[in-house]
């Protein structure tokens, strides 16, 4: 399996020399001994993760994945925090030096080719480690310095695009830069949720990511990275029903217009909480706290933090697809850049919602189901848009173009990598340079 082939080397980069943490022992180096030991609670750890997710990882689940007692554990980690940074750190450098082997890309067919081979190479990079990339999100909470210092491998990554297209390290270009890697890597993860039903292949998306890329740092070349679309496979349609709502709750009645207003509070401020601390560690406590109103009422109106997450995540489930429906991908510049700042002002109000979408897989079978029908639906959607185009392949920049909206605005208003104003000026670029051929 991948994680576990990324796993039999990890404890030699994850750790530069293996140590015994004080006060185990008077020598902190270890042996052969120590070192396999370590070397498997990385990769327990891993496939921990990998499994049941980075919340409900627990210190007992790795070690008994790694064969090794909680005291053998806490020789070398303090936490479960601990190495999942460690393992991080280890992957950030996997990320420089690929970064580094990216070769000079012309604007020929040969440069086309040299980036669609290091693309597969970053895919297999990420399906290697996708259970580090998927915790991320949830890892970082609480731990912003070592989120910001991870951001440093992320740098590295986007000054490697630009040394290969040539182009010099501006703030603009370095925003594209970062805005495509950060496409790479949600794309890859697309690509593994949706391999198991043949929507899309490996081969398929590297060879889309490539074009859109190549198209975006060298401009629209035809026959070269411009390829109409011929007879044969077309964009694989995934049925677009009308997105029906979660069954309703015990709770979902008319209501008073005082009792609407009260509702409208909790779930606003739930939109807030969300984000700051995320699905699994937020509490009725803290969402009450935040609108300012007592437990009893919020069990008026929800049954339980299921019952409540479920409201929030149908009301932007809609609210998403909706906006998206208006997206003018063959706008003019200012129409696309106030589309965006429309979208951006959704997602500041409510993006914690759709950043912890994940997170919330687990919240319930009903819930798991609407996810899939809203995002279904937003990806037939944008594959219509973009057939309109006549080139390229429509399914995988719908994938492209999801992955921008939904990530620019995370790396903004979550992480902080990068400003609201630099966002908005890269997505307007990528959106009309590298998905529609256009001048940006």
């Amino acid at each position: 399996m991948p994680v576990r082939r990324a796993a039999e080397g990890v404890a030699a980069d994850a750790a530069d020399a293996p140590t015994r943490r004080a006060p185990f022992g008077t020598n902190p180096l270890v042996g052969e001994r120590g070192s396999e030991t370590e070397r498997r609670i990385f990769q327990g750890a891993l496939e921990v993760f990998g499994e049941v997710g980075y919340n409900d990882a627990r210190v007992e689940l790795i070690t008994q994945r790694a064969g090794c007692s909680r005291p053998a554990f806490y020789q070398y980690f303090s936490s479960k925090d601990d190495v999942y940074w460690k393992l991080a750190r280890d992957l950030g450098i996997k990320m420089t030096e690929l970064g580094g082997r990216l070769p000079t890309i012309d604007d020929g067919p040969e440069g086309v080719a040299r980036l669609a081979e290091w693309i597969d190479e970053f895919t297999t990079l990420y399906q290697d480690h996708a259970p580090i990339f998927a915790a991320f999100q949830a890892a970082s909470r609480g731990h912003e310095e070592l989120a910001q210092q991870s951001a440093v491998f992320g740098v590295r990554l986007d000054h490697a695009f630009l040394r290969a297209f040539g182009r010099r390290d501006r703030r603009a270009d370095q925003a594209l830069a970062s805005g495509m890697a950060a496409v790479l890597i949600r794309c890859s993860f697309y690509w593994m949720v949706m391999a198991a039903s043949g929507d899309v292949d490996r081969q398929q998306l590297v060879d889309g990511l490539a074009q859109v890329v190549h198209r975006l740092f060298h401009g629209p070349i035809p026959g070269v990275n411009i390829e109409r679309v011929r007879g044969g496979r077309r964009a694989k349609r995934i049925p677009r029903p009308v997105i029906a709502p979660i069954p309703a709750s015990s709770h979902d009645r008319p209501m008073r217009p005082r009792g609407e207003q009260t509702r409208r509070r909790l779930l606003d401020a739930g939109a807030q909480v969300l984000p700051a601390r995320g699905y699994h560690d937020a509490r009725v406590d803290d969402i009450v706290a935040a609108a300012g109103v007592s437990h009893g009422s919020f069990y008026r109106y929800f049954d339980d933090k299921d019952d409540f997450f479920r409201a929030l995540a149908q009301e932007a489930g809609g609210q998403m697809v909706e906006l998206l429906g208006r997206l003018p991908v063959d706008g003019d510049v200012e129409e696309l850049r106030a589309w965006l700042e429309e979208w951006f002002d959704s997602y500041q109000s409510n993006g914690g919602v759709i950043t912890t979408w994940q997170e919330m897989q687990e919240a319930g079978d009903e819930l798991v189901a609407f996810s899939q029908r809203v995002a279904a639906s937003i990806t037939t959607a944008l594959v219509t848009m973009l057939e309109a185009r006549g080139f390229g392949d429509a399914l995988v920049d719908a994938l492209i173009l999801l992955a921008l909206i939904e990530r620019l605005p995370y790396r903004a208003f979550t992480l902080g990598f990068i400003t609201r104003r630099a966002a908005v000026d890269a997505t307007v670029t990528i959106v009309r340079r590298g998905l529609m051929a256009q001048p940006a």
